[in-house]
């Protein structure tokens, strides 16, 4: 009986244990959730949203969501999205975060509503938040107060990198894991039971970030396992390095469905294409340092940033936070923990100077670091550092340790009027008007918090709750100052504008693509015809679009060029009152009042027959053809590797299926025929004849073509990657090694 009986009184006291957690910290996350919907308070109040602009939350990720949304209410878990470019492997984009978790609510909804997409793009800094928080309280590195580790989580959730990427949740699903990470590091390097739990976290940024914060918060975490590797003695320094290693490996596997997909893209995409010579140019200057102190400096956010290069984050965790981080630092040099914030801040800063540092220019050519060309985002790694630092600078004042406070005080104090005093001078190189006024402000802000710093941080060194609970509240209040409004907009007003265009076009029950003239992007850009179900020739502007396809859709020089007639383009909008757009396009809807809608007759099918064939041996040679403009590409077919094709015949094509996985065709041709899909090729699409595998061919430069024999046969391409399904086993047997750990230790204990 008594051994009947462990097993319910350990489920007590781990019941127990956990509702004693959850009263203890209930306070805190009530504070880190209210800390939140105040930084927030434009949305629900004003009415505002967030990026300005478009921004890629509304521009990039909100069609896609909405696409994956309307396939999974038919039961079709979408692969592939053909309403952009000639279709788009969206598997293998993880920014597109079909496997993120986060992602899933607006998934099963549709329409997804606009307050549940601006949810989400706050969604990461809560997150990253309470991640730092239980970090701060519960590593055996810190098990710092309550008070400390607000600070820190405060600083954290609200600096710089977040707030300017609140429009790009992936990038900020990225960083504000990280904490977590280090979480799961530390509790797998004390115990093998918790391995599972440290894989977890380990696998999270994999799946639902971008691919490069991802990469650079690994830099991080695999500094932090060493560090916490070499703390021990040399035979618990074998068993944390075991324990951490195999956390890794199998993290990595349950990451792999994001990985390996994204990994076999990269070859694929734009930024693949970029040369060497010209791999930068988003690297951190040294002049950025003073936005530290004050983002204004320099401008926040893209409207208001006046220096020549780049606009790059600057790592701004609020002033009070970063003289809190000072003190954090001179306090605690006794501190192994410190050196290695130091350290790691150090290395950090020398990564993001790019090829203008030391770091990079020596792992740049490494594989997947080659891919990384933004190195001035891995600032947040300095963030979380500071931020961490101006915890250990709470923690430090409420030690009671008068004298080293009061000299800080005193130092804060001399430094705020030094700053007063000098900003007018050190501004003098902002160009003159709103810039220069926003830099002095900013500067002359940061001098002001300093002497309130001084004040209160003195409070808190004599054990006064308002000194504690003053830096903290005086730190949310700057960064809501400084950052509430710099990312939000009034949101757009409903617009019907364009309501009898949609109507017309969708009255048209054919199979076509729609194309937006560049001069039209701004009256009607082509993100709002994909949402409203319309397939488009363009992709969405980043380094990851499919290369191939975008050079030959860009190296069209016209509408009437016989290329452009590949692309199934039926209509294109352009401005009001547009000429023709050559022969064969003329308006056919001209009832809207800022654009127009032109019928272009020269498209081709969607899907088409043809008998003659010409082999190559490369994309390149293909692409000239092409682009040739004797070329017909009714008549003939552009083929890398074959067939080759010289008779001539008949046929017809019925469409029996076509959606994002899958594509049916019923072909029959009295002729040994191609059958052309104005569809991107990609690896992972197989194509059957009759049921039976047959070659899929790289044709017309970017499209797909499928050799059909004489006769009526049935046609079918079907997107099955290799990469996921080795994903999908990789993560499987992290799976079970992750349980079968669990049952071990389970038995153990």
């Amino acid at each position: 009986m008594a051994s009947a009986s462990l097993p319910r009184s350990d489920r007590l006291v781990k019941r127990n244990t956990i509702c004693q957690a959850l009263r203890r910290e209930g306070p805190a996350v009530l504070f880190l959730t209210a800390a939140a919907a105040l930084f927030f308070w434009p949305l629900w109040i004003a009415g505002y949203r967030f990026p300005k602009g478009s921004g890629d939350l509304w521009g990039a990720w909100y069609p896609v969501w909405s696409f994956v949304a309307e396939w999974l209410r038919r039961g079709v878990f979408p692969l592939w999205n053909h309403r952009m470019m000639g279709g788009d492997p969206i598997i293998a984009d993880i920014q597109y975060g079909l496997l993120n978790p986060l992602n899933w609510p607006l998934f099963l909804t549709l329409p997804i509503p606009a307050g549940m997409v601006l949810l989400r793009g706050a969604l990461p800094l809560w997150l990253a938040g309470a991640g730092l928080y239980l970090y701060l309280r519960y590593s055996p590195v810190w098990r710092l107060t309550r008070a400390s580790a607000l600070t820190g989580a405060t600083a954290y959730m609200f600096s710089h990198p977040f707030i300017v990427h609140l429009g790009n949740p992936p990038f900020n699903d990225a960083i504000a894991w990280l904490p977590w990470v280090l979480w799961g590091i530390d509790r797998a390097a004390c115990s093998a039971r918790s391995i599972p739990l440290s894989a977890l976290t380990v696998a999270l940024p994999i799946i639902s970030g971008h691919g490069e914060m991802s990469l650079y918060a690994a830099f991080a975490a695999s500094l932090y396992a060493l560090w916490r590797v070499a703390e021990g003695r040399w035979p618990e320094m074998l068993r944390r390095l075991g324990r951490l290693g195999l956390a890794g490996v199998l993290g990595i596997a349950l990451g792999a469905p994001a990985l390996i997909p994204g990994m076999e893209r990269l070859p694929f995409t734009v930024r693949a294409g970029v040369p060497w010579e010209l791999r930068r140019g988003y690297e951190f200057p040294p002049a950025m340092l003073v936005d530290f102190i004050s983002p204004a400096f320099h401008g926040r956010g893209p409207t208001e940033f006046w220096p020549s290069w780049n606009p790059v984050e600057s790592g701004y965790i609020g002033a009070v936070a970063l003289y809190l981080a000072l003190i954090g630092l001179l306090g605690n040099l006794q501190h192994r923990r410190t050196w290695f914030l130091l350290g790691l801040g150090v290395l950090t800063y020398a990564l993001a100077l790019g090829y203008h540092g030391p770091v990079y220019p020596l792992v740049s050519r490494l594989p997947l670091i080659e891919s990384s060309l933004k190195t001035a985002r891995a600032i947040f790694i300095i963030s979380l550092a500071l931020a961490m630092m101006a915890a250990q600078g709470v923690e430090y004042l409420q030690s009671g340790r008068r004298r080293p406070a009061l000299l800080w005080a005193v130092g804060l104090l001399l430094g705020g009027i030094l700053l007063w005093w000098r900003a007018p001078a050190w501004v003098s190189a902002v160009p003159e008007g709103a810039p220069r006024l926003r830099a002095l402000t900013g500067l002359r802000f940061a001098a002001l918090l300093a002497g309130a710093s001084a004040l209160l941080g003195w409070g808190a060194a004599r054990s006064r709750l308002w000194g504690r609970a003053g830096l903290l509240l005086l730190l949310l209040a700057e960064l809501v100052a400084t950052g509430a409004l710099a990312e939000t907009e009034p949101s757009p007003k409903p617009d019907a504008t364009h309501a009898a265009a949609l109507a017309f076009l969708r009255a048209d029950p054919g199979w076509f693509r729609v194309d937006v003239d560049p001069a039209a992007r701004g009256l009607w850009p082509h993100v709002f015809l994909q949402i409203d179900g319309f397939e488009v020739p363009q992709g969405m502007g980043n380094a990851l679009d499919l290369r191939e396809f975008n050079i030959l859709r860009w190296g069209i020089p016209s509408a009437t060029h016989p290329a452009y007639r590949m692309l199934g383009v039926k209509y294109i909008i352009v401005p009001k009152g547009s000429p023709p757009g050559g022969e064969g396009i003329w308006p056919v809807f001209i009832d809207d009042p800022t654009v127009d809608i032109h019928l272009n007759t020269l498209a081709l099918p969607r899907a088409w027959l043809v008998y003659r064939t010409e082999v190559v041996g490369s994309y390149g040679q293909a692409l000239e053809r092409v682009l040739d403009e004797n070329f017909r590409p009714e008549e003939v077919a552009i083929v890398q590797g074959g067939p080759l094709l010289e008779g001539g015949g008949e046929g017809r094509i019925e469409v029996g299926y076509y959606g994002p996985n899958d594509v049916v065709f019923f072909v029959e041709t009295d002729a040994p025929a191609l059958l052309v899909l104005s569809d991107t090729f990609y690896p992972g699409w197989l194509a059957e004849v009759d049921g039976q595998p047959a070659p899929l061919y790289q044709t017309n430069a970017a499209f797909r073509g499928v050799l059909v024999p004489p006769g009526r046969h049935r046609v079918e391409m079907h997107f099955r990657p290799r990469s996921l399904i080795g994903g999908l086993g990789a993560a499987i047997a992290g799976g079970w090694g992750c349980l079968a750990l669990w049952w071990i230790e389970r038995k153990r204990r």
